[in-house]
């Protein structure tokens, strides 16, 4: 006889609809009514994530102390086990770690349990490394919801998840969702279908919702289902019960390999990477303020430093609040947001004073005098461009200027303020740095003795020639075209694209069968761009190429527009700034936008034409790469969440598009699109997704900053080395100013080999005087890791994503500051190093 296994559970939004306080009054509500009804039958309940239980502790620690000996008994089951579920694939790779490595802690910390079931009951699709990471967390199982195809889907409700890197993890998707079992009415109906799918006698049905209250009558439908019912016996149970009898019929043989962010069966909502874009850009630049933060703190920790581990687990907390899977994706009422960008003022303030007391930390000689240290956060050396403000003393009457080792650096002064005596106040100062792995340099800031000017940059009218590529500005679109130095053209756009906008926060829907306006001219015949002529500005190191345009509603004439040029515009609703930058070394186009709408309702996008018939395209996913389905972006488009890159290539040349929080969110053909905003008023316009309430909020009125970049490259993604430019470009080199200057001037920690290896992670471990160092594999190929270390590391071994010793597959070898270790593809090391 089949067993239907009926978890009765209540899905936590720590923010939704509702604020945190009532989801939290809701669930305490919930909690007390579970374990009345522990007490008076053999009812069972799950918990799903330890943000709720330290609430819980926090403000009723008798309610704790039930659930703690339900929790011991077995009767109330935590799965899942994060700290706050989190969105699987816009998050960066050391987020969602951190999500499982704080949630399990308090899970062991408090009551001494492992937590074997991984439960993504509401994540918007799972990325592609999933299994890997689960895994080496300690989770045996998985049950999701959202992202399977067809292909399996309509064929079996259990499978082996294989990741890109060949990790399996047993799965179960949810057919009914986690609300399989709610309407006790329609167990029959639920369980026909659920039946049809399970690959074993055994049949997980959910029995609950989001904050739902329980319903009392349970365990009496559970037995009269039991006195009626021959088809199969239904159990009150945990999923780790399910999970098991599932295994005691031996491992499932369907297989699917890759990511879980499929449309086909349950929506993943591909759009909510757009929304409320402003916060989603804002906490980009948060995940890569902490991970630099945390590698600088984890070296002075090394040099014998204190490590300010209060401090960052204060700020990885908040951090893991904008991960949740209805913060980062936007999609929640307005009132919760403000909470969100406090936690982002928050760890923006924590950075700042962490880096203007950086300097204090070294153990060296200090003299007095103006400097700028620069942190590089990654394990290779990195020349990069580097910009600081200068807040400088009285008496500079010239500009300032950059040494080191007593050498002038060229060097760039701009937005120069004075004091009233006229000597020099305030200064931007750019430079090309070049600091060591994991490491930092100092250089010196004394009055510029040199004019330094650029002879590798040539500008001829609109058209910019460096020694890597050739550039022409269109001065009445601002579109550019990039050619390579054979004259052929590798790309074309920067073009802005306004769209109408009737969706909500998670769906976008347009009224129009075309867009509103476009800089190349298409659109309704009303509107109009205006441009202003283009402003090239050639500096001794790089030369920036300035577009302003703005969009009108109202052009007159608007008939014979082919005949007639516009006269008159009226009805500014967007202005445009666009800033191209290209450099005299380094091979790579930075874009700079500045948008400004008083328009709602619209959808704005850039457009780019990468200048290939049939490109294949890659993006990254976190800790790794996955190609896109090649069928599907040639015809109907696929849609996708970005992290720091998306490479197309067509087999002799590529071109790499790297963000800083941009969403590259569409490919179709040749053409790529980024989505700049989307400007909606309701959480849910269906009533489907979610309730139809107002967000005036999610509407993205006023000015937008975004930073990306294309980097043109021969031969594939690999080869061209695109992993490292893409960190080197988002998480890229640190300069802050300092009062005093440290001897020696350059320092260097780790160095690690080969290319395709990748820190992403340097920390104090969180239970011993540690370090912890992860990185990871970018290209899906075996190498031999070559790590340098400093001399005070005296022994290193193998951890697991806790933190926890496992035994050595890797076959480490460590002598005299040189480690060596196997690393198989996509693999993801974490190491332990005690000095």
């Amino acid at each position: 006889m089949k067993t239907i296994y009926l978890v009765p559970h209540a899905h936590y939004d720590v923010v939704w609809a509702m604020t945190k306080e009532d989801y939290v009054n809701i669930h305490k509500k919930l909690l007390r009514q579970a374990l009345e009804m522990i007490h008076k039958s053999d009812f069972k309940f799950i918990i799903e994530q330890t943000h709720l239980l330290e609430q819980v502790e926090s403000d009723d620690p008798q309610l704790f102390s039930e659930i703690e000996s339900a929790i011991l008994d077995g009767q109330i089951e935590i799965v899942d086990g994060e700290y706050l579920m989190p969105d699987p694939m816009i998050p960066a790779e050391e987020v969602l770690v951190r999500e499982i490595l704080i949630g399990k802690m308090y899970c062991k910390d408090k009551f001494g349990i492992e937590v074997p079931v991984a439960w993504m009951s509401d994540g918007f699709g799972l990325n592609a490394q999933l299994p890997q990471i689960y895994k080496k967390s300690g989770y045996k199982w998985l049950a999701f919801r959202r992202g399977l195809p067809k292909s399996i889907g309509m064929r079996a409700s259990e499978f082996q998840w294989e990741g890109i890197d060949g990790t399996r993890i047993p799965a179960h998707w949810m057919p009914l969702g986690y609300r399989a079992g709610l309407d006790l009415s329609k167990w029959d109906e639920s369980y026909s279908k659920l039946e049809k799918l399970a690959t074993t006698q055994n049949i997980l049905m959910p029995c609950g919702s989001g904050g739902m209250l329980i319903q009392e009558d349970i365990p009496k439908a559970v037995e009269n289902w039991n006195n009626s019912n021959r088809k199969a016996r239904m159990v009150i149970a945990t999923p780790r019960e399910f999970f098991e009898a599932v295994q005691e019929e031996g491992e499932p043989s369907t297989v699917f390999r890759g990511e879980l962010y499929s449309s086909e069966l349950e929506d993943i909502f591909p759009d909510v990477v757009s929304s409320r874009i402003s916060l989603k850009l804002a906490i980009r630049e948060c995940e890569d303020l902490i991970k630099s933060i945390e590698k600088a703190a984890a070296l002075a920790y090394l040099q014998g430093n204190r490590y300010p581990q209060g401090r960052l687990a204060d700020s990885w907390r908040k951090m893991l609040f904008l991960a949740f899977h209805d913060v980062m994706p936007s999609c929640g009422i307005d009132e919760i947001y403000d909470e969100a960008w406090q936690y982002v003022s928050d760890i923006k303030k924590m950075a700042s004073s962490f880096y203007h007391s950086a300097v204090n930390s070294l153990p060296m000689d200090q003299v007095p005098g103006i400097g700028i240290m620069v942190f590089n956060p990654h394990s290779w050396k990195i020349t990069d461009w580097v910009e600081v403000d200068l807040r400088l003393g009285t008496g500079w009457s010239k500009e300032p200027g950059v040494y080191f080792n007593e050498k002038e650096v060229v060097s760039e002064a701009r937005d120069i303020e004075r004091w009233d005596d006229g000597s020099i106040q305030h200064a931007k100062l750019g430079f090309v740095a070049t600091v060591p792995p994991l490491g930092y340099r100092i250089y010196e800031v004394r009055p510029a003795s040199k004019q330094f000017k650029s002879k590798k940059i040539k500008i001829k009218e609109n058209d910019v020639s460096t020694r890597f590529f050739d550039l022409r500005i269109d001065p009445d679109t601002g579109i550019i075209e990039v050619f390579d130095k054979e004259g052929s053209e590798i790309l074309k756009g920067n073009e802005v694209v306004i769209d109408a906008e009737l969706g909500d926060l998670y769906f976008h829907k347009s009224y129009l069968d075309q867009c509103i306006g476009s800089e190349s001219g298409e659109g309704i015949r009303f509107g109009a761009f205006k441009p202003q002529e283009p402003r090239i500005e050639k500096g001794p190191l790089r030369t920036v190429i300035s577009f302003t345009n703005s969009y009108h509603c109202l052009r007159w004439p608007y008939y014979l527009t082919d005949k007639f040029e516009s006269i008159l515009h009226r009805h500014n609703t967007l202005d445009i700034v666009k800033r191209v930058i290209v450099y005299n070394d380094i091979p790579r186009i930075d874009f700079f936008t500045e948008l400004d709408s008083r328009q709602s309702h619209i959808r704005v996008r850039l457009r780019f034409d990468t200048c290939m018939a049939a490109p294949v395209y890659t993006r990254e996913t976190q800790f790794g790469a996955i190609e896109l389905p090649h069928a599907r972006t040639m015809e109907e488009g696929v849609k996708m969440p970005s992290l720091t890159w998306l490479s197309a290539e067509d087999g002799e040349r590529g071109l790499a598009f790297l963000s800083k929080g941009v969403p590259i969110n569409e490919v179709r053909g040749g053409e790529i699109y980024c989505t700049l905003l989307r400007s909606v008023s309701v959480l849910s316009a269906d009533g489907v997704s979610g309730p139809l309430i107002p967000t005036p909020g999610a509407l993205e009125l006023g000015k937008h900053t975004y930073y990306y970049s294309v980097y043109p490259h021969k031969g594939d993604w690999r080869s061209a080395r695109v992993p490292r430019e893409a960190y080197r470009f988002g998480e890229g080199l640190v300069g802050f100013q300092v009062d005093r200057l440290a001897t020696p001037r350059e320092y260097e920690t780790f160095r690690l080999q080969p290319d395709n290896l990748i820190v992403s992670a340097v920390k104090k471990a969180e239970s011993e005087e540690a370090l912890i160092l992860r990185f990871f594999e970018t290209d899906g190929q075996a190498c031999r890791a070559k790590l340098r270390t400093p001399p005070n590391i005296r022994s290193v071994s193998t951890v697991n994503l806790l933190e926890e010793e496992i035994k050595d597959e890797n076959n480490i070898l460590f002598r005299k500051s040189n480690l060596e270790l196997d690393v198989r593809p996509f693999e993801i090391v974490t190491l332990k190093m005690l000095f």
